[in-house]
C-alpha cells in the first residue's frame, strides 16, 4: 500500500495552474486493493477529488498515488468477462480490417494485461509486443505467447524498445492513457515508436457520457485523468500526434475511441472530429462552470441510493451486490454502504474471490454462492455489463429484484423486466 500521495499545482497535461474545483467523494482506499481480513488493520485510504483546467479543459485527480502501488499487482483481467472478452474480440476485429492487417504487421498494447487482445494477432503470424508493470498478468500474457516488457510505459521505455524491436505499424492503449499522471510521456513515447503513417488506438471513458452526468464511479486513484476530446486533442498536439479520426462508445457506461497519428503524416482530422469537437463547446463542456454541477447530482444520488438500500433490506431481508469492479467500489464507498447492507458480493474474477471489497469490507464470493439464496434483492455494481449479469442471474434465481445505479437508478423486477 502506498504511504503517501500527491497533490498538485499545475495541469498534468497542459502544466499551467488554472485548476478549478470540481468534485470530491472524501477518502476511500486504492479501488482494486482487495485485502483479506488480516489485513483490514493496516488499509489506508487517501483523498479523491477532481480538478477542472480551464486552459486544456482536462479533467483529472486533485491527488494522485505513485503508480508503482497502484499497478504492479493487478486484479482486472481481460479474460474475466465475456463481455470484456467481447470487445476485446471487436477491437481485434477493427484492426484487422481498419489496417488490413497481415504477417508483416507490428502491432504493440499498451497495457497488455493478460495478451487476450495481442493473442488475436499472434495467432495470425504478426509481431507483437506488449507493455505492462503488472507482475501477476505477465505470466498469463507469455503463457500466450505474447513477449511482454514488464515496465511502466514511457519515453524511456520507447526508447528501449525501439532500439530492440523496431517502430510499429499500429500501437493500442485500452483505458490506460487515463492511468498515467505523466501523460506528455506516454504520448512522447506513443510518437517515437510510431512508424510513418501509423496509427495509435485509444479508448478511454467519456467525462462527458460520465462524470458530467453524475457517473462517479469512474472516478478512483487508478484514473489519474478523465478526457473530453477537447483535453485529448490538446494533449495529443503537445507530443506531436494529431487525433484523425474519433467516435463514442457505449464500453465503460460511455466511451471515446479515437486514432491518432505522427502530425507530419497528415494534414487535418476528419469530420467525425470537428463535429464531436463542435457538439462538446455548443453544450458548455469547455466552460468550467458546467463541471462545478455535478458535485449535486452525486450528493443527490448516493441519498438516493442509500434510501433505496434500506427499503429493499426492510422488504427483502438482505441485499447482493453483483460484480466488484472498481466502479462498484467507488459506489459503496461514497454511498457508505457496508456488510450491514449488502451481506457478499459475486464477481467472476478469481483473484478477488475469498478477499473483502476495499474500505466496506464485505466479503467477495463466486456465483455457487447463491445457491439457495433466493429471497435477497440485489444491487448491480457491474452495471455496464447488466445484461451479462441477468443472463447468469437466471441460471440460479427463477426471480429477483434489482437496484441498476446507472445511467439513472432504478428499480426493476427481475422476472418481468418491468420498473417498479
Amino acid at each position: 500500500m502506498p504511504k503517501y500521495f500527491e497533490t498538485i499545482n499545475e495541469c498534468r497535461s497542459c502544466n499551467i495552474g488554472n485548476l478549478q474545483p470540481m468534485l470530491s467523494l472524501g477518502s476511500m482506499p486504492p479501488a482494486n486493493n482487495f485485502l483479506s481480513t488480516a489485513e483490514i488493520s493496516t488499509e489506508r485510504s487517501y483523498p479523491l477529488s477532481l480538478v477542472y483546467c480551464t486552459n486544456c479543459h482536462l479533467v483529472q485527480l486533485a491527488e494522485s498515488l505513485p503508480p508503482g502501488d497502484l499497478f504492479s499487482n493487478y486484479l482486472h483481467m481481460s479474460s474475466a468477462s465475456e463481455s470484456n472478452l467481447r470487445h476485446v474480440q471487436e477491437v481485434a476485429n477493427l484492426i484487422l480490417e481498419k489496417f488490413d492487417v497481415d504477417q508483416s504487421k507490428s502491432i504493440l498494447e499498451i497495457g497488455s494485461n493478460d495478451g487476450s487482445l495481442l493473442a488475436n494477432f499472434k495467432n495470425i503470424g504478426c509481431n507483437v509486443l506488449g507493455v505492462d508493470p503488472a507482475t501477476n498478468l505477465i505470466a498469463a500474457s507469455r503463457q500466450r505467447g505474447i513477449e511482454t516488457v514488464p515496465e511502466f510505459f514511457s519515453l524511456a521505455v520507447a526508447n528501449e524498445i525501439s532500439e530492440a524491436h523496431g517502430l510499429f505499424d499500429v500501437i493500442v492503449g485500452l483505458n490506460v492513457v487515463a492511468h498515467t499522471p505523466d501523460i506528455t510521456g506516454v504520448l512522447n513515447g506513443v510518437r517515437k515508436l510510431l512508424r510513418p503513417s501509423g496509427t495509435f488506438l485509444i479508448e478511454v471513458a467519456y467525462v462527458v457520457e460520465n462524470v458530467l452526468k453524475g457517473q462517479f464511479d469512474t472516478v478512483y486513484h487508478e484514473h489519474v485523468s478523465c478526457f473530453s476530446l477537447h483535453s485529448l486533442v490538446a494533449a495529443c498536439k503537445r507530443a506531436g500526434l494529431m487525433i484523425v479520426d474519433a467516435e463514442k462508445i457505449s464500453t465503460q457506461g460511455g466511451s471515446l475511441r479515437v486514432y491518432a497519428q505522427r502530425d507530419q503524416d497528415v494534414a487535418q482530422p476528419n469530420d467525425r472530429v470537428t463535429r464531436l469537437l463542435s457538439e462538446e463547446r455548443e453544450n458548455g463542456f469547455t466552460d468550467h462552470l458546467v463541471y462545478q454541477t455535478v458535485t449535486r447530482r452525486v450528493e443527490d444520488f448516493r441519498t438516493h441510493l442509500r434510501a433505496i438500500v434500506q427499503q429493499m433490506k426492510e422488504e427483502h431481508g438482505h441485499i447482493v451486490g453483483l460484480g466488484a469492479p472498481a466502479r462498484g467500489v467507488v459506489i459503496l464507498n461514497y454511498c457508505g454502504l457496508d456488510s450491514e447492507d449488502i451481506s457478499y458480493v459475486i464477481d467472476d474474477t478469481p483473484l478477488k474471490q475469498g478477499k473483502m471489497v476495499p474500505g466496506v469490507h464485505i466479503p467477495v464470493v463466486g456465483w455457487d454462492r447463491l445457491s439457495g439464496d433466493s429471497s435477497a434483492a440485489f444491487l448491480v455494481l457491474s452495471w455496464n455489463y447488466v445484461d451479462e449479469i441477468i443472463e447468469k442471474l437466471k441460471c440460479y434465481v427463477p426471480m429477483a429484484t434489482l437496484m441498476v445505479p446507472f445511467p439513472e437508478l432504478k428499480v426493476e423486477e427481475y422476472g418481468t423486466s418491468q420498473p417498479r
